[in-house]
């Protein structure tokens, strides 16, 4: 007897052209082995029901239900495009272009089974089965059964993936992803015994965008996936059996009329008997991993139809002709929907004066029209589908996307989604922020706009002093019986918070340290589950682009163990690290930044950050390629005398920027005199104490420090 198991498609080599199949082998191994072995030490029960429900579609399939049937079975489906605003946002058209395969191999109208071999050219059949988006949603809302959904759960892909199931007695849900979790795994999906009562929440098809259809992201070559997954959640097994591993050992599949095989990942011989010598084996069936696939035998089409009319993980309702009504499929003209607002950017920050290309995403249906407002933007307004728009004032900036057809409108506003740098830093580094002001310009990065994201906490800083507080902390306790809180939790891996600091000036310091204090502890109870990381980048161009300068992970991160599952609050200062780094600087550290990204897990608890420095020698920069001439007088001054500047005007204005000791700007002025002779008091007088002042000096490629003392 065969011990049925749950099948992932996978591949460990890139998809190749067709133009060149000789050399378009695929090799495969199932990921979802590991995965069914720690479901059975849960739930040891589980596998002998599996293996039950096998031996019992064994005999039904023997019995041919359904095999002569001429009723042909319509079943709605829903596509999840699970996305990062990357390429694995595919278009509606390339999930239209997955239906209409799905529907030419399960009713046998592919036109290649002309190639398949003599040995099985009167075993194919055509299952009598059709897919159709759905029209109506859960909530019977117009839908074109494709939803596009912004998550971090693109990049996790497993069961915890399968967010926003519709109900799965009246739809066959399909996750789309960037990644499974498992390396090299391109989709999975269990059978009906297996989500059949309390595991409902995995029920359906998960699978990587370039393994559906055959265009955009995907290929002619790997657009066959589906198929192959949607005979495992119609109950059937991989044509060897019960191991998720080809070419391995012979094995059957309890299907009366596919051979015994050890199973193929590349189509050299069609007609290989490795087996059992004289009898043929179905190498191109479409339960194998030979990428020549071409048919489903009688059997096959006898046991897949058994299982959509039983009730075991409630296929039986999905064709029922209530089902077709309540989810839209059974009308002849699919209704034109509203169109989804939603857009992008290739940016978030930029420096002023700067370009930030934007992109209508909306989905669910064509849009006809199309407003965009872009708050301080050049252009303000846009009706195009992509739209460049130049920022030439500082500050946070919002987007308003409005689409609309001749079904209704639509809108998405983000407020301070885009963050325009000023031409100036905030800081001329050194720099200590120890967030006890708000005089600090950090910027919190929450991309889902969800829970989780970084805010200014008091009290519980190093030293009960004020800091930052990632609150990822979730009661499981709390989390029983897969309740929503339980599905919050475990889908809480993988997401992503930033912290920014603010813009540095760092041309004029050596010897440069940046440094900062945080706190963490984890609710993993071992090492293997502690995948959470924390990031450290830099940017010398605003925020646009960013480098990694160092990974913290496990021992490095932990400051306070495992929290036991309560909420982490740092008391006493043991309970701090200092992570530190040199960073050298060098004319492009005008403006630099650096962030601070957190990366959960599905333990995470709650991270805190501190203190964050800039240390280092500040000496004077001065670029002698134009020179002004510059003079600026009395220095030393005192606090109720004028600072006068005198110099010689080119071509360019001039900007002055003075800053205190710690390397806040306290006062801005731009002298926009050219080719001829300045001097000028700058309107200090009433803003200086007795201290030390550092003052740029910048014009076209020129720029000067000048340090300034002020006395009683």
């Amino acid at each position: 007897m065969n011990k049925i198991f749950t099948c992932l498609l996978v591949t460990s080599l890139s998809v190749l052209s067709m133009k060149s199949f000789a050399q378009e082998e695929k090799h495969f191994n199932c990921g979802l082995g590991h995965q069914l072995k720690e479901l059975y030490k849960q739930n040891p029960e589980l596998e002998k029901k599996i293996e039950a429900e096998s031996e019992k579609a064994r005999l039904r399939g023997l019995e041919k239900d359904g095999a002569d049937d001429s009723t042909v079975y319509i079943i709605p489906i829903v596509f999840h495009v699970l996305h990062y605003n990357g390429s694995e946002d595919i278009s509606d058209a390339q999930v239209i272009d997955q239906v209409a395969i799905l529907n030419r191999d399960y009713r046998l109208l592919n036109a290649d089974t002309v190639d398949i071999t003599p040995a099985f050219d009167t075993l194919k059949s055509d299952v009598k089965i059709e897919f159709r988006l759905a029209t109506k949603d859960p909530w019977g809302n117009c839908t074109n059964g494709i939803e596009h959904i912004y998550t971090h759960l693109a990049n996790n892909g497993d069961d915890d993936s399968k967010m926003n199931q519709w109900d799965r007695s009246r739809y066959l849900n399909v996750w789309v992803t960037n990644t499974i979790g498992e390396a090299g795994v391109a989709g999975y999906a269990f059978y009906p015994s297996a989500v059949d009562l309390e595991r409902f929440y995995a029920d359906g098809i998960i699978i990587l965008n370039d393994y559906i259809g055959s265009i955009g992201t995907s290929s002619v070559f790997t657009s066959r996936a589906l198929t192959h997954e949607i005979g495992h959640w119609m109950n059937l097994a991989h044509t060897w059996g019960n191991t998720n591993d080809p070419t391995v050992a012979c094995g059957d599949d309890g299907v009366a009329d596919t051979p015994e095989t050890k199973g193929h990942n590349n189509c050299t011989n069609v007609n290989d008997d490795y087996c059992n010598p004289g009898i043929i084996e179905n190498v191109q069936n479409y339960m194998e991993y030979s990428y020549c696939s071409r048919m489903f035998t009688i059997d096959q089409v006898s046991r897949m139809r058994n299982a959509i009319t039983d009730p075991t993980a409630n296929r039986s309702n999905l064709i029922t002709a209530s089902n077709h009504i309540a989810t839209g499929i059974d009308l002849t003209t699919p209704p034109t929907c509203t169109p989804v607002a939603y857009f992008k950017s290739d940016k978030k920050m930029v420096c002023q004066g700067s370009s930030v290309l934007f992109t209508d995403k909306s989905w669910q249906a064509t849009v006809t029209n199309r407003t965009w407002t872009f708050e301080d933007g050049t252009p303000a307004t846009s009706t195009s589908a992509t739209q460049s728009v130049t920022y030439n004032t500082p500050g946070f900036k919002k987007v308003t996307l409005q689409v609309s057809n001749s079904n209704g409108s639509d809108e998405i506003i983000e407020e301070k989604y885009i963050y325009v740098s000023p031409t100036w830093p905030d800081f001329t580094g050194p720099y200590t922020d120890n967030f006890d002001t708000y005089q600090s310009y950090f910027i919190v990065q929450n991309p889902e706009h969800d829970s989780p994201h970084f805010s200014r906490i008091s009290g519980v800083g190093y030293n009960n002093s004020q800091c930052y507080k990632l609150d990822n902390y979730k009661n499981i306790s709390e989390a029983l019986d897969f309740s929503n809180e339980w599905f919050y939790y475990k889908r809480l891996g993988g997401s992503v918070d930033a912290l920014i600091s603010n813009s540095y000036d760092l041309r004029n310091t050596t010897s440069t340290t940046v440094s900062f204090k945080y706190a963490y502890a984890t609710n993993a109870s071992t090492s293997t589950d502690i995948t959470e990381t924390v990031k450290i980048y830099v940017s010398k161009d605003c925020g646009a682009t960013w480098t990694l300068k160092k990974t913290l992970t496990t021992a490095e991160l932990l400051t306070n163990g495992n929290a036991a599952g309560v909420e982490f609050v740092p008391t006493n200062p043991n309970q701090w690290k200092t992570y530190s780094f040199p960073y050298s600087t060098g004319v492009n550290d005008s403006q630099t930044r650096f962030k601070i990204e957190f990366t959960a897990s599905d333990f995470s608890n709650n991270f805190y950050v501190d203190d964050f420095q800039v240390d280092g020698t500040l000496g004077l920069f001065v670029n002698e390629a134009n020179n002004l001439e510059l003079n600026v007088y009395p220095n030393p001054t005192k606090t109720n005398q004028a600072i006068n500047v005198s110099y010689h005007a080119n071509d360019n204005p001039v900007e002055f920027i003075l800053r205190d000791i710690q390397g806040k700007v306290i006062h801005t002025e731009t002298i926009k005199a050219t080719n001829s002779d300045v001097n000028q008091a700058l309107n200090v007088n009433a803003i200086l104490s007795s201290s030390c002042y550092f003052l740029e000096v910048t014009s076209g490629n020129f720029s000067v420090t000048k340090k300034i003392i002020v006395m009683q």
